[in-house]
């Protein structure tokens, strides 16, 4: 008589960590691409749960609304330099990771949207400053402070150092006058504008 292997029953309840992280991801890199297209009036959380298939309420459990979803896009941009000042990255480490991450194409759709947005929702723009422009800053400071500890007005500095990271290669990715950057090309920048802002920076090992 032929015997059936059993089958494995399937797994319910919550996801786990590593699935709910995946899913997570899945549903903001979806939110980027129909914000891309279609501009923040023109999302809907149907068009980004249809692309990231999830549902609905997936959606509104994670992210609350639209304003949620657009802010964690925002959020997961700028974690890199956070994560990378909790491992122990160098100035030098964050301030190019800074240039690739903004300067590339995720980074620049979201920027183009609120800045097209910033007059009708103006909370969006100040909420959009808040959880990426200046936590990066942050981190800058904490790092120029503890990397050149003679350095006088490090808040200011790290603002200035930001700005350079940006910088007129920013306002033509802006605009779509030339590529996001190469890794050589970013942390030459980033070194450049760490030479203007904490003087010669040393080669690197």
């Amino acid at each position: 008589m032929d015997t059936e292997t059993p089958r494995t029953p399937a797994r319910r309840g919550r996801p786990r960590r590593d699935e709910a992280e995946a899913r997570r991801e899945a549903i903001l890199d979806a939110a980027t691409v129909q914000l891309a297209e279609h501009g923040f009036a023109g999302t809907t959380i149907e068009g980004v749960a249809a692309a990231a298939g999830v549902t609905k309420r997936t959606i509104y459990a994670r992210f609350t609304d639209k304003e949620g979803l657009f802010l964690a896009a925002v959020e997961r941009l700028h974690r890199h330099e956070q994560e990378g000042l909790h491992a122990g990255d160098d100035l030098e480490e964050v301030a190019t990771r800074v240039v690739r991450t903004l300067h590339g194409d995720d980074a620049v759709t979201l920027h183009r949207l609120v800045v097209a947005e910033a007059r009708q929702l103006p909370q969006l723009a100040a909420d959009f400053y808040a959880n990426g422009p200046a936590r990066t800053v942050e981190v800058l400071a904490e790092l120029l402070a503890a990397e050149h500890p003679g350095l006088g007005d490090v808040p200011v500095r790290a603002e200035e150092l930001y700005t350079l990271l940006l910088g007129e290669p920013h306002r033509r990715r802006l605009l779509g006058l030339e590529p996001a950057p190469s890794p050589a090309a970013a942390r030459a920048h980033a070194r450049r504008a760490l030479r203007t802002v904490a003087g010669p920076v040393p080669p690197r090992p």
